[in-house]
Formats: structure tokens, sequence, C-alpha cells
């Protein structure tokens, strides 16, 4: 994030992702037990496994993936539903896969365990390839709905940036409702991108089409890699509330950092129920030798 006058620049970090990337996501290991809660019910001590075998990636970088997948397998799990694949991709589209079971069901509190390195080879031509391996237990509260349907309706202006170039959301509601943007960033950090400082009223008119930035805005959000990264895939999670609920997002979330991933989801997981959520998935590219 840099400063500068009138306004600032949004600079979301980026996930690092491959040309190459082979992935798996392995069942639960363990019954789960589900408790009722205020928010939605939570499935607890869900146990799955996640791994990676990376070309043309550091190990840190590998870790974070096969955390990702775990945590799908997860949600998966606990949510009774079906998003990722296992196979062999050569695209941003098993990443965005990743990311968009995080709106199936949320992480609330998890604990990871690391496992003995392993080996992948596709067939016997080919040279083994490092494969790190972690399990997870992880409680996961699955949303129930209690609002009539907001129709929340989202567009992002790209799917594929370059660097310096300028994010645009367009959002419409169909009913007044109350609305959130946040990053799901490459360093595993969610932040709340509005409402913000600068700009504090998040209430929006149903049936209209309101942009962010907006065109007497104070922010832009600029794209840009991690540094040395050629290319780097995330997401904005875009919410709309029921404007009648006693919490709203400057509330909830703290604006000037961003939060750890199962920090921001067992707060979100607070209005939940009374929300709509979209989750966009984009790339940015570096632009150097692509």
């Amino acid at each position: 994030m840099k400063g500068r006058q009138p306004g600032y620049f949004l600079k979301p970090s980026h996930l690092l992702l491959t040309l190459i990337l082979f992935c798996a996501g392995l069942p639960a290991v363990a019954p789960a037990q589900t408790l009722p809660s205020d928010s939605g019910r939570i499935v607890k001590d869900v146990s799955a496994e996640g791994s990676c075998a990376i070309v043309g990636m550091t190990a840190e970088q590998c870790q974070l993936l096969a955390l990702q997948r775990a945590r799908a397998s997860a949600i998966e799990q606990a949510a009774g539903v079906s998003v990722t694949s296992s196979s062999l991709v050569t695209n941003s589209v098993l990443a965005a896969d990743f990311i968009k079971t995080y709106s199936k069901g949320f992480i609330v509190s998890e604990k990871p365990t690391w496992l003995p390195l392993g080996q992948y080879q596709r067939d016997q031509t080919t040279a083994p390839i490092p494969e790190y391996r972690i399990r997870i237990s992880a409680d996961v509260s699955i949303p129930q709905k209690k609002i009539q349907p907001l129709g929340l309706k989202t567009d992002l202006n790209k799917i594929s940036f370059r660097n310096g170039e300028n994010a645009a959301l367009q959002i419409k509601t169909n009913r007044k409702a109350r609305i959130g943007i946040f990053n799901l960033t490459a360093d595993d950090k969610v932040m709340m991108l509005f409402p913000n400082q600068w700009e504090k009223d998040n209430l929006v008119p149903g049936g209209e089409t309101v942009k962010f930035p907006g065109p007497y805005s104070k922010t832009e959000v600029v794209m840009q890699t991690l540094p040395g990264h050629k290319r780097d895939a995330e997401a904005f999670m875009i919410v709309a509330l029921d404007p009648n609920h006693e919490k709203d997002f400057l509330v909830l979330f703290p604006h000037t950092r961003p939060m750890a991933f199962s920090e921001f989801f067992k707060k979100y997981s607070e209005v939940a129920d009374h929300a709509e959520d979209v989750i966009l998935t984009y790339e940015v590219v570096s632009g150097k030798g692509d």
C-alpha cells in the first residue's frame, strides 16, 4: 500500500502460480462433529490433507498451495460439495477452484501438521519432483441463510491484469444492502478495501449499479505481482449484508491492516447468515518475459 495525495493506491499482493501445477486433496482421516451455532452450524475437527509438487516455485510457495488445497478439501467435506479437482492443470484454473471453495464454508480455526516430504512422478519417463504434504484439523462454519435473497451481482473489469493496471468492480443488488469488498491475498491474508477510513458510507440502493473505485473515489486499486514473480493469482470477495443487521463491516474488520485467514473468516461467520458473497478470481502478469 502506497500513500499519495489526494488518495492512495491499494496494492494487493498476489499468489504466485507457475504454469505447471500438480495438486491433490486427500479424504478425511477422522469423522467430524457437527455442533449448532448462533451463526449457521460448526463442523468441528474436519481432517483433510493437501499436497503439491511444483515446478519453478520455492518451497514456501509450494507449501502455501498445499495448505490451500487442504483447506478446500476440508470445506468440501463439511459443506457436502465438490468444487475442486486433483488433475494436472497448466493455468490458473485449479488455484481459482481453491479460492472459490472458500465461499461454501468458512474455516474459523485450523491446526496444520506438515507430513514427511514425498515425491511426485507422473510416469517412469519423468524425474520425481519433491511433494509437500500437509494435514489440517479444521473447524468449518457452514452458513444457514436467514434473509430473503439480496440478489448480489458483481463484475470485474478484467480477469488478467498486467503490472500497473487498475482493477474496477461493478456491484448491484436487487434491494438495499451494505457492501464490503475484501482482497484475498497471496500471503494468506485478507484485507478490507471498502469501506475504509476515507469512504465509510457503504449503504447502496437496490437496483442500481455502483462502482468501486467510484468516479469521485479517493482510492484506486493498482495491480502488481510480488517482487520477482511472473504470474500471481488471488481474488476479490464482495459481500452484501442485510442493512438491518446490527453489525457493519467497519465494526467487524480493521481497515488499516490485513487479517490472518482464519481470523477473518471467524469474524465473517458472525454475519454470513445475513449476507450474500461472491468471489471473483483473477491473475496478475508481470509483463517481463511472458
